[in-house]
């Protein structure tokens, strides 16, 4: 009889303390360390090697296990101390000296001296290697030297201001000192970074798990102890996987279905300010899309704003320019998103194909956004005199596809990758064997950016930014159509995640409600 009272007592008296907790009788979850997030995706990583790809799965992936010299700060604004703590440029302004981060070790035990960053900065602006995209953002270096085994001095070839911003690429990942007894090949394949996580198990073509890193040297974090970015490329499954509680957080759903999200008790449906332009990608080396007056055309056929609304439920801005309004650069006074329909048609008069071409716009399967912007598109450029047609690929084709130059036009993004808003302009407008392929190839363009880059007053800087934008506006190389906010579904047991303005996102600082 005394234990029953005794069990009742205890029991009313966990139940009062459950309510003064705030708590329910299965007990409330409460943001802590470990846990295992879900991320799905649309598409799969392709390489864990950083200089050899343009894609943004690989790029966010391989920033979460990789560092660099300097990070981007998360709004943008420029970049903060990594793998070096400080950094100088010389009063002749012909090289920079940076500090490394002591007692920072890779995922295989090794400790990082300034040998290792030799070899990576050289082996990131290698131009003679084929499978290097990126060598050429990195052409004003001249020389990568070790000053002792915690300093590292960077000498060029002309004064570059940027450079800093430059560290902070991921082309620019710190590996060990000849990658550590391997190859190329290997790296591709296996990873060995400084990074808060490391690479646990990757299934390809399903998933790629990352682990903790133990041994981080920012104290505290990681907090989960695991990610896995699954691969789920149709946006409607994505957004079931979700909701059902099989995914933590839907990278990219579509715009459409982000009022359905938001509608949820469970799940955090938020836009987030963002680099990302959507554009056309090109090919100006097909026949007929080498003459302007047809890009041109093509351009003022595409109305944008109609775009935003119907496509991107509002997630988005007309694009005016192919440099978003997110970095210093940005030109008000270009405006390349004019819908004309009559100067549309007089200039595929005025073409060398004043009959019409026949071309193809390749799109990534299960993506309801591109899907309806290639058929908005389609039925546009058809009302213009062009026979158009619209093929569903994986997104493994469209990127081998784009690198040999086999399209004619693809739907496409891009984000800055850094804080300095030469890197766009490279990668969309100048550099065409690491950027999109466009073929797009113009000298005065490729000089006012050489300008740019040297020049130190940000007002004559931003002077020659404007004359790159108004040039590419005028020849159309690709067809810039909207400024999209970074959209992501969330369970509501995540805490912490905020993607940077720049794209990626520091899933160190995420944590899970468990």
């Amino acid at each position: 009889m005394m234990a029953k009272r005794f069990a009742a007592v205890t029991a009313a008296l966990c139940a009062c303390l459950l309510v003064l907790a705030g708590c329910s009788s299965s007990g409330e979850k409460t943001a802590r360390p470990g846990g295992d997030l879900v991320f799905a995706r649309a598409a799969d990583a392709t390489t864990l090697l950083p200089p050899t790809t343009t894609q943004n799965e690989d790029i966010w992936t391989l920033q979460q296990v990789y560092e660099t010299l300097t990070l981007n700060k998360p709004d943008g604004s420029g970049v903060e101390p990594g793998l070096a703590t400080d950094w100088e440029e010389s009063k002749d302004k012909m090289s920079w000296t940076f500090h490394l981060r002591e007692g920072v070790k890779f995922h295989s035990g090794k400790t990082l001296d300034a040998d290792d960053v030799v070899f990576s900065l050289n082996y990131a602006r290698d131009q003679e290697d084929e499978n290097n995209l990126w060598a050429a953002e990195f052409d004003p270096i001249k020389d990568v030297k070790k000053v002792d085994d915690h300093t590292v001095r960077i000498d060029l070839k002309q004064p570059w201001g940027p450079l800093p911003s430059y560290m902070a690429l991921f082309a620019a990942s710190i590996y060990p000192d000849d990658f550590g007894g391997h190859d190329a090949e290997y790296m591709a394949a296996h990873a060995d970074g400084t990074g808060p996580f490391e690479v646990g198990s990757w299934n390809k073509g399903q998933s790629l798990e990352l682990v903790k890193n133990p041994d981080y040297w920012e104290d505290g974090v990681p907090s989960l102890d695991s990610v896995t970015f699954n691969v789920v490329a149709d946006d409607n499954t994505r957004r079931l996987q979700l909701q059902g509680g099989q995914a933590d957080i839907n990278q990219e759903p579509a715009p459409l279905s982000m009022s359905q999200l938001s509608r949820s008790q469970d799940i955090n449906a938020q836009a987030f300010t963002s680099t990302k332009i959507l554009y056309f990608n090109i090919n100006n080396k097909e026949k007929g899309l080498d003459d302007p007056k047809l890009r041109r055309a093509m351009s003022y056929a595409v109305d944008r704003k109609s775009i935003v609304e119907v496509v991107y439920a509002g997630y988005a801005e007309p694009a005016t320019s192919f440099i978003s309004p997110g970095l210093a650069g940005h030109a008000d006074k270009v405006d390349s998103s004019q819908f004309d329909m009559e100067k549309a048609k007089q200039l595929v008069k005025e073409s060398d194909h004043p009959d019409g071409i026949d071309i193809t716009i390749q799109i990534p399967s299960g993506v309801a956004d591109r899907e309806l912007l290639a058929q908005i598109a389609q039925q546009a450029w058809q009302d213009i005199g062009l026979t158009v047609h619209v093929q569903k690929l994986d997104d493994a084709t469209l990127t081998t596809n784009r690198t040999n130059g086999d399209f004619q036009v693809q739907v496409s993004y891009a984000t800055s990758d850094v804080s300095d808003t030469s890197q766009m302009i490279n990668f969309l407008a100048v550099t065409d064997d690491s950027g999109i392929r466009s073929g797009y190839a113009n000298p005065k363009v490729e000089k006012w950016a050489e300008e740019a880059v040297a020049e130190e007053d940000p007002e004559k800087q931003n002077e020659l930014y404007a004359q790159i934008q108004q040039q590419v506006a005028d020849e159309a190389p690709i067809v810039p159509i909207a400024y999209q906010r970074a959209l992501y579904g969330m369970s509501r047991d995540v805490v912490g995640f905020e993607p940077y303005v720049l794209g990626t996102y520091g899933l160190k600082e995420t944590k899970l409600k468990h």
